[in-house]
């Protein structure tokens, strides 16, 4: 008996390698709620005016030639400098004005140069970063056990330590250093420009240096997405983070490193983003505009 005619089988076109658009995906972070959402969306406001300024710079949507493009700018690890350089013009008036002691500043003035130092020297996650404070709280604590119940005083020994060095507040000192630091940062903003701007679109990422030849990925199937790889960095950066190309094979073929702001633009990234993987290329710009009038 016969169970009816048959559907014919459906053709499967296949795409030739050679012009295969890279697949470009975001990951978006899960809804946000709860008290760290809250803080988030509070730091995110103070922080507007700020954002608003550097957008154009760090992340922007633009068309070339009619194709969409995405513009990221990578700036070297000196970017980090800052603090160090606003505490240095910033600590003479505090300590002038009595705000703050001469002492005290200059103890700040060394953390800062610390934190920035471990900031640009390595790499610190959410977990090591956790891992280093509760081992720092554990030591402090045995410290007090120590000092409290054998009468060892390690803790004021340590104390008395630092401040036989009669640590103060240096102006000349500071302010020198924040001039030398200022024409430093300005070097690296000019750098970025020149040497650390990237493109991404439908089908290629590349690459973008004045007076050099760019560098262009190949086209083939690629996954891009965001990366906070440094806890400090992401702090000091006010929410810097990593740019990533993925293979098919989840290997990195290529990271825009240290791209400022990146947490406060993540939702319009990961929405740019998907949009160039899955909308047809006419209607990009379109679906871009639709989000932006939405936010």
């Amino acid at each position: 008996m016969a169970d009816g005619p048959t559907q014919p089988p459906s053709e499967t076109k296949v795409v030739p390698a050679a012009v295969q658009p890279v697949v470009i995906t975001a990951h978006a972070p899960p809804e946000e709620r709860g008290f760290f959402a809250t803080i988030g969306r509070g730091i995110a406001f103070i922080f507007t005016p700020i954002t608003w300024l550097a957008r154009p710079l760090v992340f922007r949507v633009g068309k070339d030639r009619g194709n969409p493009k995405v513009y990221f700018t990578s700036f070297s690890t000196l970017i980090y400098l800052w603090p160090v350089m606003v505490l240095g013009f910033l600590g003479p008036w505090l300590v002038d004005h009595n705000f703050v002691r001469d002492v005290v500043m200059g103890w700040i003035w060394i953390t800062t140069l610390l934190i920035v130092l471990i900031c640009m020297g390595s790499d610190t996650d959410r977990n090591k970063t956790a891992a280093i404070a509760a081992v720092v709280i554990i030591l402090w604590l045995i410290g007090l056990l120590v000092e409290a119940k054998k009468g060892i005083p390690v803790l004021s020994n340590i104390k008395a330590f630092f401040e036989s060095y009669n640590v103060a507040f240096d102006k000349g000192t500071a302010g020198v250093f924040s001039i030398a630091t200022l024409i430093i940062l300005i070097f690296v903003l000019g750098a970025a420009w020149f040497d650390g701007r990237y493109e991404i679109t439908t089908r290629e990422i590349t690459h973008k240096r004045m007076f050099r030849t760019s560098d262009s990925l190949p086209r083939a199937a690629k996954r891009v997405k965001r990366d906070w790889r440094d806890l400090i960095e992401t702090f000091l950066g006010l929410g810097a983070g990593d740019v990533i190309v993925l293979d098919t094979n989840s290997n990195v073929v290529l990271r825009i490193s240290n791209v400022p702001f990146l947490w406060f633009f993540r939702h319009d990234v990961d929405h740019v983003l998907e949009v160039l993987a899955t909308t047809e290329v006419d209607d990009v710009e379109a679906a871009i505009a639709e989000h932006a009038d939405d936010a």
